[in-house]
């Protein structure tokens, strides 16, 4: 068979190149093996992999074991703090007041063996003198205050002046600043009229209470506690009646009776015997009021009870 076949001539890049039938045939070929490879290199796309794509469904697990991980450890804490508290409550509870309870009943049993001394002791404290350990309640009054002063030169002459014009008044004795009582009653409400007649008239005043003190000497407080009943009626009526108050029949005889149980004290301290004289006379004038009804004597009643309360002051200070 003839190989050499019929020459044809193609030009490619210019040039005329003479080709066989042999080497068409030859080109046939090649251009069909160009076309069986085309199917493969479709097919080779689908064989790349994304490492972009396929990490995250790689590393999933491991994420979520760890997280689970993570859990397990919080709540196993968790778990065991909660043991571990109620643990330290319990013992904190029960083993600590166990350790301490012997303390106390030794404490408890050496009072027990105390006491029955100490209750023999006193029982066999003589009356007075377990009379002496007892505390009065102090005697408790209200007064108006005209004024304070540093200086007692000044307190004695402005004293003075008030008394010309027909006002009781006494400096009070171990008052700091020095002060000036003008008027004395039970209490504050007893004395508010009459502390409203004296700003009426152009006086400057101020109300307080006094708290008076109390003595160790049995004989002379007691003295001072019976004295006590009629001092405060005196105050009472006095104020109230210059304050234009009105006083009942009952409240005149209950005034007597206070004075005939104190009428017969007779003390033997010469501060306690002028206490007695000005609280008398204080007596005398505002019973004298009932039948005269002479203001005057309502006044010299409060100047009276201004004296005697300095004098239970020294007693008492």
């Amino acid at each position: 068979m003839d190989k050499q076949g019929k020459e044809i001539s193609i030009k490619i890049n210019g040039k005329e190149r003479p080709f066989t039938t042999e080497t068409s045939t030859y080109i046939e070929a090649e251009i069909s093996a160009a076309k069986e490879e085309e199917p493969l290199a479709l097919e080779a796309p689908p064989l790349v992999s994304f490492p972009s794509e396929t990490t995250p469904s790689k590393k999933r697990p491991k994420v979520n074991r760890m997280i689970k991980t993570r859990v397990k450890s919080a709540v196993f804490s968790i778990f065991m703090a909660v043991i571990i508290g109620t643990s330290f409550g319990f013992i904190v509870l029960n083993v600590i007041p166990e350790k301490k309870e012997p303390m106390s009943l030794q404490k408890d049993r050496s009072l027990s063996a105390i006491s029955p001394a100490s209750s023999s002791k006193t029982a066999n404290v003589p009356p007075s003198s377990a009379a002496e350990g007892n505390t009065e309640s102090a005697f408790t009054v209200s007064v108006i205050q005209a004024g304070v002063f540093s200086d007692e030169k000044a307190a004695k002459t402005y004293a003075k002046q008030l008394q010309n014009s027909g006002i009781p008044i006494v400096v009070a004795v171990g008052q700091q600043p020095i002060s000036l009582f003008i008027a004395v009653g039970a209490d504050k409400e007893t004395l508010q009229p009459l502390n409203d007649w004296y700003k009426q008239k152009g006086q400057s005043t101020y109300m307080k209470s006094l708290s008076l003190g109390t003595v160790n000497d049995r004989q002379l407080q007691d003295f001072l506690t019976a004295s006590e009943s009629l001092y405060e009626k005196v105050a009472v009526l006095s104020a109230r009646l210059l304050g234009k108050g009105e006083v009942k029949p009952n409240e005149w005889a209950s005034l007597k009776n206070a004075y005939k149980q104190f009428e017969s004290q007779s003390p033997s301290n010469n501060q306690a015997k002028q206490y007695v004289r000005h609280l008398k006379n204080a007596y005398l004038s505002l019973d004298a009021y009932q039948e005269e009804e002479d203001d005057a004597l309502l006044w010299k009643a409060q100047q009276e009870l201004l004296e005697a309360l300095n004098d239970y002051i020294s007693l008492t200070s």
